[in-house]
């Protein structure tokens, strides 16, 4: 009479959810293995996840601060003196300027990470001469990050400009620049350096629509002063931005690579005509490379912990089918093929890691809300901003660590399995015996 307990090779073929079910029924048979098994993969899990998470945090909370000192090296125009303290933060104002085209001769010299150009004009702001300062969101690494307020949901637009410290507006407020109205897009926190703090935000598309702006309203304003209109209003588009000419940026900001040497960087900039290299801290710009180096070191640690849990899950398995060979032959015996076995063998590994790492992920969260209760906290009160990922990167991290706590009980336990597949049922029957 055949026993029930154990399946037939046509129910093996009929449903394939059997081979699941007998595999969580050896994980309740034998509990205790199971559950240690499971912790050390939800502690295993739960560690990397959470010092991946805390380590992109605290490298980009470091690297915002560090940003705020400024850039490492700065490109201005040949016989230019500048301020070393603004000229990292910003430009100064001054008639010499650059080939906007420099910047892709500056950005392919190795070790230099980001170029980021800015252009500073006198403009007509609410009737009274500001300086208007036009850069590039998309490589910039100095302004946004001293950004206070800002618009939620929406990226900074043509139509926007962001205000310094000391000048007044609020976010969402309009003001008029050469007679165009432009809304407040953010404000910067004060810096202390007075052509930052003292000047207003634009892109260069901003720049670029402002100047065709003037220059659309220059004809209809002469035709008004030649009708009887006040001359004043002749000279105000002129007025409006001064000194701009088109394709002309007046300094670049860089930053450096994590591996990048300063002096070597400065001797290659110092090859193209016309230029200048203004260098930044070296102390600085070593500690801000040092943070990029510390994430590596984070990643490879996190790496190094899921290797010696892949070992584990491997060992602990051998030992698993050694101790299972005499029912995994019975099994064979009654019809079960090799692939089978195989199917049952992986999917208890998988079960047990799989659920290890759900209860990895909680784990790992709680290790999140402590460290940001004690050790963020410290950092936010030393004016480090702890800076959690996007919601997307949280969201495809956790879901990597599931799915891959899984794979790795897939991968530890495919070697003992793979290797009872090529053995025959009556060597596995005996194999106590051996």
């Amino acid at each position: 009479m055949t026993d029930r307990s154990v399946p037939t090779a046509v129910g093996f073929t009929r449903n394939r959810w059997l081979l699941v079910r007998l595999a969580a029924q050896n994980l309740g048979r034998r509990r205790l293995r199971a559950l240690f098994l499971g912790v050390a993969v939800t502690l295993a899990v739960g560690v990397g996840f959470a010092s991946f998470i805390a380590g992109w945090a605290l490298r980009a909370g470091v690297a915002t601060s560090f940003a705020r000192m400024g850039a490492d090296l700065v490109v201005v125009p040949r016989g230019v003196l500048v301020n070393l303290t603004a000229s990292l933060l910003t430009v100064e104002p001054t008639d010499e300027t650059l080939d906007a085209g420099t910047a892709a001769a500056l950005g392919a010299i190795p070790g230099v990470a980001r170029v980021a150009p800015q252009r500073m004009v006198r403009a007509a702001a609410e009737g009274r001469q500001l300086n208007l300062i036009a850069f590039d969101p998309a490589n910039d690494f100095t302004v946004l990050t001293w950004l206070r307020e800002q618009r939620p949901g929406r990226p900074m637009k043509a139509s926007d400009l962001l205000a310094g410290g000391r000048l007044p507006g609020r976010v969402g407020e309009t003001l008029s620049v050469c007679g165009r109205p432009l809304e407040i897009y953010g404000r910067l926190g004060k810096t202390s350096v007075g052509p930052f703090d003292e000047s207003y935000f634009v892109t260069f598309a901003g720049l670029d629509a402002l100047v065709a702006a003037s220059t659309v309203l220059a004809p209809a304003r002469d035709r008004s002063a030649d009708h009887g209109g006040h001359a004043g209003h002749a000279s105000a588009p002129a007025a409006c931005v001064s000194g701009f000419v088109p394709g002309r940026v007046t300094a670049f900001l860089l930053q450096l690579a994590p591996n990048a040497k300063s002096g070597e960087a400065r001797f290659a900039i110092g090859q193209l005509p016309d230029v200048k290299v203004v260098e930044g801290n070296i102390v600085l710009i070593s500690s801000r490379q040092a943070v990029s180096t510390l994430f590596v070191g984070i990643a490879v640690f996190t790496a190094l912990l899921l290797l010696a849990l892949l070992i584990l899950v491997s060992l602990l398995f051998s030992a698993i089918v050694e101790e299972r060979s005499r029912e995994i032959g019975l099994l064979r015996a009654m019809g079960a093929t090799p692939n089978q076995v195989m199917v049952m063998i992986l999917a208890e590994a998988a079960l047990v890691t799989g659920l290890g790492g759900l209860a990895g992920m909680a784990f790992g969260a709680s290790l999140l809300f402590v460290f940001a209760r004690s050790i963020g906290y410290y950092f936010s009160s030393l004016g480090v901003p702890f800076v959690w990922p996007p919601a997307g990167v949280l969201e495809l991290v956790g879901v990597g660590a599931v799915v891959f706590s899984a794979l790795l009980g897939l991968i530890g336990a495919l070697l003992p399995a793979w290797r009872l597949r090529r053995l025959e049922p009556f060597a596995l029957i005996h194999a106590e015996g051996r």
